[in-house]
């Protein structure tokens, strides 16, 4: 049993975190279909039903906070933790419904497009491998390094971020090829972003617990 099955064990609060795992699940699934539209796969309602699924998770677990008997110094912490995790969610979405909307002109933005994701893609599958683990941590200090290695992860996909968007400023685009570059981009970011900023909360509600 991990450091929150040992400190909530039987609470409302244990309750909340193992039901939040459910969020990073979809957020997981989400993403394995996404590496498939990535490479041409029309998955678009695929990860929309995810996404609903996801929020009405959320849902459950916010009514679950606000209504039951959560410590009071936990409440808001607990509702910014889950709306993190499904805005990533709903970002794995949006860059799907992104790449169904259009796709670059040229041959050649397309496949630095299409391998750019795929490498954030990546790197995102493995920040929630990482979160996922997060919630079963031994003890903080295992938390906090599992947090360290979200972070690299998050700074690695800055530098992929911050390469696309540089791509699409040195090459001579039309207009919505260059906004859709860094429409990805950033939303790509995003969702690394979203682990780095879960992978905080957890960390927060752990020494919340511990004082």
């Amino acid at each position: 049993m991990g450091i929150f099955g040992r400190i909530l064990d039987g609470s409302s609060e244990k309750q909340v975190i193992e039901r939040s795992r459910g969020i990073v699940e979809q957020a997981i699934a989400a993403n394995e279909i996404l590496k498939r539209v990535i490479n041409g796969y029309n998955g678009l309602e695929e990860i929309k039903e995810i996404e609903h699924t996801a929020d009405r998770r959320v849902f459950e677990i916010s009514n679950a906070v606000t209504s039951g008997s959560i410590s009071p110094n936990l409440i808001d912490d607990m509702i910014r933790f889950v709306d993190i995790e499904d805005n990533i969610v709903d970002t794995l979405f949006n860059i799907a419904r992104a790449l169904h909307r259009y796709k670059c002109k040229d041959r050649k933005s397309s496949e630095y497009v299409r391998t750019s994701l795929t490498r954030l893609s990546n790197l995102s599958g493995i920040a929630f491998d990482l979160l996922y683990e997060m919630h079963s941590a031994s003890d903080i200090d295992s938390a906090m390094k599992l947090r360290g290695k979200i972070e690299a992860l998050e700074q690695h996909g800055d530098d992929i971020k911050d390469a696309m968007v540089d791509y699409a400023y040195s090459s001579k685009l039309d207009f919505k090829s260059f906004y859709h570059i860094q429409n990805v981009a950033y939303l790509a970011d995003d969702v690394l972003d979203g682990c780095e900023d879960s992978a905080d909360m957890i960390v927060s509600i752990l020494r919340s617990m511990l004082t």
